[in-house]
């Protein structure tokens, strides 16, 4: 009698789920199912690749621009899509010399037997499609000539930050044509680099400006790279050197040298570059002691000048 007692409180104390909780784990379960379902299905997705090209044909042009990115259909789990969609950062590199060519060797075929898409796929996926999946070229016509390249600039650092030299690459471009267009021209511009308050490295692709629609050029942009870093003040004592002295006897320059504050790019100058200053006076034929303006007629590279102390000297000079 006791035992059927204590069973029937056992049993009283067992609660059933209730319609809402068990709808919820039926929901969970039939989520699990669907995903893992999902994952091994197999989906057609497109894709945009950043690409590359090396090794750019010298002796065709490109009938049309060559491509930043292709567009890929390709054929994979839904598993091995996520992580491929998750992944894609990279830029594939394209070797001209790597790809097929027609019977007349001017248009260039991209296919998957021919181009690595390994680093980017991570995964062996096929691959249906490739936009574009050719590449036209002609045969470049008329004068060749390599020309250099000039990059206007207008740039302006942050306060206490300078830059050196920006680097262009490449340096030279080739350029076809007609040759009464192409004998007068030795320098090939690219649009203006424009940018202000700068405080650390950076690079940037620039549009090459063609100066005559009929000249046709070896590739349509460059790379530019400016390096920024922070500005150091400096100060040295430069000796002051008299010009056109011939007709002079004797010459006293009073001070003998001038005090230059300089500012330059931090880790580009060095001590011995100091020999690269040249402060100069020229006196005037008609005059012994005059006062004369100091000019720095020579600098080294990446520097800029705060001021010269003094401005002026005295100068003594006794003819001949």
């Amino acid at each position: 009698m006791l035992n059927n007692q204590q069973h029937t409180n056992v049993n009283a104390t067992v609660k059933k789920p209730s319609k809402t909780t068990a709808f919820f784990i039926c929901l969970l379960f039939a989520c699990i199912l669907w995903l893992v379902h999902a994952l091994n299905t197999v989906y057609t997705h497109t894709l945009k690749i950043p690409v590359r090209f090396k090794n750019i044909p010298q002796n065709k042009i490109a009938l049309n621009d060559l491509p930043t990115k292709l567009t890929l259909d390709i054929k994979a789990s839904g598993l091995k899509l996520f992580f491929i969609i998750y992944n894609q950062t990279k830029t594939i590199d394209i070797d001209f010399n790597d790809l097929k060519t027609n019977n007349k060797q001017l248009n260039y075929i991209l296919s998957a037997s021919t181009i690595n898409f390994k680093p980017i796929l991570k995964f062996e996926t096929q691959i249906k499609q490739i936009s574009p999946d050719t590449l036209y070229f002609t045969e470049r016509s008329g004068f060749q000539k390599n020309v250099f390249i000039k990059v206007p600039l207008q740039l302006k650092c942050a306060q206490g930050y300078g830059y050196k030299k920006p680097i262009t690459n490449p340096t030279f471009i080739s350029i076809w044509g007609d040759t009464t267009i192409i004998k007068n021209i030795d320098t090939i511009y690219t649009e203006v680099l424009n940018v202000t308050e700068i405080n650390k490295s950076f690079s940037k692709e620039l549009v090459i400006i063609k100066p005559n629609t009929s000249i046709s050029v070896n590739q349509s942009k460059i790379n530019v790279a400016v390096e920024v870093d922070k500005l150091i003040e400096q100060t040295i004592y430069v000796p002051i050197q008299l010009l056109n002295n011939e007709e002079f006897r004797q010459a006293t320059i009073f001070p003998q040298r001038v005090k230059v504050k300089f500012t330059s790019i931090q880790n580009t100058f060095n001590i011995t570059d100091t020999i690269y200053f040249k402060a100069t006076v020229t006196p005037s034929k008609n005059t012994n002691n005059t006062k004369l303006k100091v000019a720095l007629s020579t600098l080294p590279g990446n520097i800029t000048v705060m001021s010269i102390e003094p401005k002026e000297v005295e100068v003594i000079l006794i003819k001949k």
